[in-house]
């Protein structure tokens, strides 16, 4: 199945206006996230990873070597990356605020090496 986009869309896809490579920075990225967050079982990488990668290679095929046929893919995979990672972020400022709330109540006396009387 050939995506029906316009000339001018497909115009828009092209290593000018998106570097492929950016996608494995992201995947840079994730790994090192897999040192926050535990692999999956066996220490397989994180799906985000495996999915990011797949992203690539539908970016190089289309941007870079004019595919097409794979348009719809690219961008049905990005969009689906796109709301689980808005998801992820949702869930980490949900932590860091929570973080925040804490550090905020964090001592002065521990700034100064404790008050006389401490044990």
């Amino acid at each position: 199945m050939v995506a029906g986009i316009t000339d001018e869309e497909w115009d828009k896809l092209s290593p000018e206006n998106f570097e492929t490579h950016s996608l494995l920075r992201a995947v840079d990225a994730v790994d090192e996230l897999r040192a926050d967050l535990s692999d999956g079982e066996y220490a397989t990488p994180p799906q985000l990873r495996t999915d990011l990668l797949k992203l690539h290679q539908l970016a190089m095929a289309v941007i870079n070597e004019g595919s097409r046929s794979q348009v719809a893919s690219l961008f049905e995979l990005a969009s689906d990356l796109d709301e689980q990672v808005s998801h992820m972020m949702t869930n980490l400022e949900e932590v860091q605020a929570t973080l925040s709330q804490l550090t905020a109540l964090y001592p002065d006396s521990l700034c100064y090496g404790g008050l006389d009387g401490d044990e």
